[in-house]
């Protein structure tokens, strides 16, 4: 994989074009949870994905008409998330995106992004729920209402993968195509994510671990999610930092719990720099969790007291 990325800034040149129509609905709902700040929805517009199908409006430059179907792909699913994406020609923008269902139908999250083109890039997300928040009930004695939720976490970034490598799915251009014309394809972030949820205190906070570049196998740091207030309507939102001594701020997340007792979560993650050793480098990631019980028995899992 190349080493190349686009500037920071650039990522959201576009992003006060974009709006809370979050008119997508998926697993039969209505979709009818709190709107995706627009912090984590950067240049997505909407996004309609019903488990199977997926459909997208970005700001800029995937394709017509606006809200538009991408092409499933198998090849590129992250922790078993679903990978969808869309190049209408060798010389437009690739789009790849990720996305996921909770088991219940509950909740989704949708992440997507180009790997840059032109000096831009374009990225972000949406995350949604069907029906109400109905908190899990609070017992008596030492840690009522709290609960884990443990799972896969997949992303996509503004660095390039390696044309003509293993995970290549750019349309082919003929050499001699001059580079400033070829647009790159993102690189996959995979990882596993774990919250801890206290509905007596309505906070929340966790960590995203294992974390590697999909497409050539370079692990990257962990990144903690720093505790946060679980809002009325089940929805939260805070800042994300590297596990260093300086709790170093990196960017932000955010979800909603959804499904009777808030048996799932979904969430983005939008990471202003995610390797050190690194600059300008961009990742938005999703998350899709069962709590950890009867439902969820990842090892993990094993470790923490049930609902």
């Amino acid at each position: 994989m190349s080493r190349f990325w686009l500037p920071l800034a650039l990522a959201a040149a576009l992003a006060s074009c974009s709006t809370d129509e979050d008119t997508g609905a998926g697993g039969g709902g209505s979709g009818t949870g709190p709107a995706t700040p627009a912090a984590l929805k950067v240049n997505v517009n909407a996004i309609a994905f019903d488990g199977v199908t997926l459909r997208v409006n970005i700001s800029s430059l995937d394709s017509t008409p606006l809200l538009v179907t991408y092409t499933r792909d198998p090849s590129l699913d992250v922790g078993g998330y679903l990978a969808f994406r869309i190049q209408e020609d060798a010389l437009d923008r690739l789009f790849i995106a990720l996305a996921g269902e909770s088991a219940d139908g509950a909740v989704r999250a949708v992440t997507v992004g180009d790997g840059g083109q032109f000096n831009r890039y374009f990225a972000g997300g949406i995350y949604e729920r069907d029906g109400d928040f109905l908190r899990p009930a609070i017992g008596s004695g030492p840690g009522a209402g709290q609960v884990s939720y443990a799972g896969s976490y997949a992303a996509v970034t503004n660095v390039d993968v390696l044309r003509g490598g293993p995970t290549d799915v750019a349309i082919a251009v003929p050499g001699g195509t001059e580079p400033a014309l070829i647009p790159a394809q993102p690189a996959r972030v995979s990882g596993d994510i774990f919250l801890n949820a206290n509905f007596a205190d309505d906070s929340v906070n966790g960590a995203i671990v294992n974390r590697v570049i999909v497409d050539d196998g370079f692990s990257l740091d962990d990144v903690i999610l720093v505790p946060t207030a679980i809002a009325a309507d089940g929805s939260f939102f805070g800042g994300a930092e590297y596990n260093d001594a300086n709790n170093t701020p990196i960017g932000s997340y955010g979800g909603l719990f959804g499904g009777v007792g808030a048996n799932s979560v979904a969430g983005l993650v939008n990471l202003e720099e995610f390797e050190p050793a690194w600059q300008n480098e961009r990742e938005h990631g999703m998350f899709v969790l069962t709590m950890c019980g009867p439902n969820n028995a990842l090892p993990i899992c094993s470790l923490v007291a049930g609902p």
